[in-house]
């Protein structure tokens, strides 16, 4: 797992050189990312879950199907972990497992 602080330069940087938009290509599971990136994704909608530590992104990445058969929506998750924003990925709500199987 990477040390590196990702951040939203980083990401324009990184669109820039590789032509890649999305931020699932910028970011990879795990890694630690700056307060302005989750400052952007919660200013950008409202969140689909929030609390103390842990965002959601309040429009569905995508719908998968979960353990029971039923189809779920995923979301672009981010929580802290020892003090640090991380992204988990895509995750049914209120949770921080990736589903999104990228």
């Amino acid at each position: 797992m990477s040390t590196e602080i990702k951040t939203l330069d980083g990401w324009c940087e990184f669109s820039d050189r590789t032509g890649k938009e999305s931020i699932n290509d910028y970011l990879n599971l795990g890694d630690i990312v700056s307060e302005d990136i989750v400052d952007n994704f919660m200013d950008m909608l409202p969140p689909r879950a929030m609390s103390h530590g842990y965002l959601q992104v309040g429009e569905a990445y995508d719908h998968v199907y979960d353990i029971d058969g039923r189809l779920r929506a995923i979301y672009m998750t981010f929580a802290k972990c020892d003090g640090q924003w991380r992204y988990y990925g895509n995750c049914f709500e209120w949770e921080t497992v990736d589903k999104s199987w990228r």
